[in-house]
């Protein structure tokens, strides 16, 4: 029976739609239709054990064709290169004696490209849409524009560490990504094989790096990724070298998309390369290109390092070695530079060049993550020595300098953004500065020693610098000019401000000047507005003032007050104190006292040659006002009995208050106050001279009042 049905399944013109309904009308029952269904199975086994037996017998025949299959590919593949290469040698030669068939040639190899670029964008549709069908899990690749599958293909994948086989796996390889996915088993049903989407690689972060054919582990290489390395096994030389040169040509497109202008250049160069390079085809044994074998040269090759050192750069810059791919890549160049040009030669020098690109890149992207990193640490600028420097040595010292720079200020900010504002604003002004101008100073000697003899360089730090203060300087504006802040405090923080900025004159340079003119505006309006409050309060305490003297009670209190004064400068004469707690001087000449040396000595703390007329003009204005009241009182008749305690406090604003103002604007501004000296002449007293008392008159008084007792 299962000869007969063999027969009939081989025979041309079975029809299996035709065999079911013949057999079901055969069948009675269930039962038989089980039968048949069960004879059908121990055929299609029995058919499957013996392919498998066949296969088993023939299997190093399967092994010795597939070989000598890959071995006539790669020839074929051969002969057609050489067969391009003729075919364009004699059109050159043919284009030296007619003009027309070099535009004819032209106008066809136009209409090929045509052709080959539209074949290969269908080609790549194909291939995209297969990978939808057969992979599971792929879906999301398919959303990104301009997404082309280069190459696929079956690997075995082998243990890193001992070489031992795996598992098979399908990999395919995308123009920016490397897409490994797993079989799944389909068991008994037929159709093409599926996948499940097992990993996706980023080219950017990935090195594919040649594996040495050693013991079991041939025709393999290796698959380097952060925290992962994977080795992978291809099936024949030619499929090794495809994928090689896939992932390599894949990588140089992703190179050319994320820096286009890097591209231009090396496109120019990559011309004037190939106008240099001999074409194969004129080192072939060829009669018709008249050159003997007596006239080749013979080139020594080139050591093993040397052909295996674009691998081994790979290798260290995934590994993250990068002192040592860069005295590597130090070595290839010295070679190259020295050894005589040949074809090998010439694309190795390629390779060595694109991997010195890939090493600046990867260089650069490292200080730009430690510039983004969210938490910086103290370890920050330390760790970037190593890549600073390597970067100066691959001569992009202008680019180390800008990243520098960028993760200087990265590091600035996390430091000042520690600084917590708690209590008075004085005190926090004081360590946002100092941490502000100490950091500055410690990343300026630090920067000076990384790029000791770079101009450029230099005055790109003076730049930063000056932002950095800028941007300093905008926030503290903000904090401290506000109504709430008195000019005391802000003349504190200002001239801490400064001393803090005066540390970088040691290193020579001077934002002394900037500093000062983006503070000058709101330090105007600050100036201003205090010296209206003080004439305000001047003029209030003139309203309340009765010209009466001063008791403060205790002795205790009188020193208290003689200390406090003799620290402004304006020490009370020791004729104005009687009784021990009576001092003649009035509240108001007091107060005032208070205010104005107060107001002179923060405003001369603060002054600049371009706030000197603004600050000129705010202490006449409030000592105008006193000594107004002053004179007023000396000519007011109705303080007569008042006269001598008017005279003492007007002696004491002209002699002590009004001297002490002149000596400190002296000392500060090296320069004569002369319009306080001018108010100072206006106080013109009278010398008092003590009078007699007037002997009181006397009158004739009659001894008696009355003559009758005379």
């Amino acid at each position: 029976m299962a000869d007969s049905l063999a027969k009939v399944f081989t025979t041309e013109d079975f029809n299996p739609e035709k065999f079911v309904k013949d057999l079901s009308a055969q069948c009675i029952g269930a039962d038989e239709l089980r039968q048949q269904r069960a004879k059908i199975q121990e055929l299609a086994n029995n058919t499957s054990a013996q392919l498998k037996r066949n296969v088993y017998q023939n299997y190093m025949q399967f092994i010795e064709t597939a070989k000598e299959i890959s071995h006539l590919e790669s020839e074929m593949y051969q002969l057609s290169q050489l067969l391009s290469e003729q075919r364009s040698l004699l059109s050159t030669l043919g284009s030296t004696r007619t003009t027309g068939v070099v535009f004819e040639n032209l106008s066809e190899s136009q209409l090929e490209d045509v052709n080959d670029s539209t074949a290969k964008e269908e080609e790549q549709k194909q291939k995209l849409m297969q990978l939808l069908e057969n992979v599971e899990g792929a879906m999301s690749l398919a959303e990104t524009p301009g997404r082309v599958c280069l190459h696929e293909g079956s690997l075995l994948e082998l243990d890193p560490l001992e070489g031992t086989p795996l598992k098979r796996v399908h990999a395919h390889l995308f123009n920016d990504i490397l897409m490994i996915a797993s079989w799944l088993a389909n068991g008994s049903r037929r159709g093409p094989p599926r996948y499940k989407m097992q990993a996706v690689y980023n080219l950017e972060s990935l090195a594919i790096v040649n594996v040495r054919d050693l013991g079991t582990v041939k025709l393999a290489f290796k698959l380097l990724a952060f925290s992962d390395t994977r080795v992978f096994q291809c099936a024949t030389a030619t499929s090794k070298k495809e994928w090689l040169d896939k992932c390599e040509q894949a990588k140089r497109m992703k190179l050319v998309e994320d820096n286009p202008t890097d591209a231009s250049d090396n496109a120019k160069r990559s011309k004037e390369e190939k106008t240099t390079v001999p074409s194969r085809s004129m080192s072939l044994d060829s009669n018709t290109l008249g050159i003997d074998d007596e006239d080749t040269e013979y080139h020594e090759p080139p050591p093993e390092w040397m052909l295996e050192v674009a691998e081994d750069l790979d290798s260290c810059i995934a590994q993250r070695h990068f002192e040592e791919a860069y005295s590597l890549l130090e070595k290839a160049k010295a070679y190259l530079k020295d050894a005589q040009s040949t074809t090998l030669l010439l694309e190795i020098q390629l390779k060595v060049n694109d991997r010195g690109r890939s090493l600046v890149d990867v260089l650069t992207k490292e200080l730009e993550l430690s510039a983004e990193a969210k938490s910086l640490q103290g370890g920050g600028l330390r760790s970037a020595r190593r890549v600073v420097r390597l970067l100066i040595q691959l001569n992009r010292s202008a680019q180390a300098c800008q990243l520098y720079l960028r993760l200087c200020s990265a590091v600035l900010k996390a430091r000042l953004e520690r600084v917590k504002r708690e209590g008075a604003i004085a005190p926090y002004v004081k360590q946002l500065s100092a941490i502000t101008f100490s950091n500055i100073v410690e990343i300026t000697k630090e920067f000076l020693k990384i790029f000791p003899k770079s101009t450029n360089c230099t005055s790109g730090l003076v730049v930063w610098c000056s932002q950095e203060v800028k941007h300093l300087t905008t926030y503290l504006a903000k904090q401290l000019f506000t109504p709430q802040v008195s000019l005391s405090t802000l003349v504190e923080c200002i001239v801490s401000v400064r001393s803090h900025c005066d540390q970088l004159t040691q290193l020579g340079m001077d934002f002394r000047y900037q500093l000062d003119g983006q503070l000058r505006l709101p330090l105007v309006k600050a100036i201003k507005d205090t010296g209206d409050k003080c004439i305000d309060t001047v003029k209030g305490h003139i309203a309340e003032d009765t010209w009466r003297p001063t008791n403060l009670e205790t002795s205790k209190n009188i020193e208290k007050l003689q200390s406090e004064l003799d620290d402004l400068g304006i020490a009370v004469p020791s004729s104005y104190v009687t009784n021990d707690c009576w001092i003649a001087l009035t509240d108001n000449t007091l107060a005032f006292s208070r205010i104005y040396v107060n107001l002179l000595e923060d405003c001369l703390s603060v002054a600049t040659p371009e706030l000197m007329a603004l600050i000129d003009g705010v202490l006449v204005s409030v000592m105008r006002t006193q000594v107004q009241h002053v004179l007023a009182s000396l000519r007011n008749p109705k303080l007569k009995q008042e006269k001598r305690l008017v005279h003492d406090n007007a002696l004491y604003i002209r002699d002590v208050v009004i001297v002490r103002g002149l000596e400190l604007y002296k000392s500060a501004t090296n320069q004569i106050f002369e319009d306080l000296l001018t108010l100072k002449e206006q106080i013109e007293i009278d010398s008092l001279s003590p009078t007699k008392p007037k002997p009181t008159p006397r009158t004739s008084v009659p001894k008696y009042s009355t003559t009758e007792y005379i």
